[in-house]
């Protein structure tokens, strides 16, 4: 347990530096962290999900997810769709992989593709929902959907 507690300060870090570092534009230097829920096989569970644009149409998006007598952590790396969007409202649909990692689950992981879309409610608020579908099934992992809100900062 105390490894993967120093394996996820140290992924949260590196995403967090990562985000400050970059010059605010669209995307590049965008961050986002805010609470979201995963919905998959009967269960659902509660976590912190964060985006961090690290370059044009690139972002990090690490996760923590807690539930079911296991803690899940991990990241993905996402190509960002940027739209031409009209009005204050802009959706920016995404596709990527992600890797996670459970708590009790010895040293399995879990790799999977995933497909979604940010919402800017405001220049602050950003919405997000994603599709995650299991490529390996090192965890006996199924496909869930994560829906979420975050500030923008």
């Amino acid at each position: 347990m105390k490894k993967s507690i120093t394996t996820l300060t140290v992924l949260f870090a590196s995403a967090t530096v990562m985000g400050v570092m970059q010059a605010a534009t669209a995307q590049t230097g965008q961050s986002v962290v805010g609470p979201s829920v995963a919905f998959g096989s009967g269960s659902t569970v509660f976590g912190i999900d964060s985006k961090f644009g690290v370059a044009d149409s690139i972002s990090i998006r690490p996760a923590i997810y807690f539930g079911d007598g296991n803690t899940l952590f991990g990241s993905a790396v996402t190509y960002d769709f940027n739209l031409p969007n009209t009005g204050t409202n802009k959706i920016t649909p995404f596709i990527g992989g992600s890797l996670l990692f459970g708590s009790n689950s010895g040293n399995s992981s879990l790799f999977s593709i995933l497909g979604g879309a940010d919402f800017d409610v405001s220049d602050t608020i950003q919405l997000k929902g994603a599709v995650n579908v299991p490529i390996s099934n090192g965890g006996g992992g199924s496909t869930f959907v994560t829906i979420g809100a975050g500030f923008k900062f």
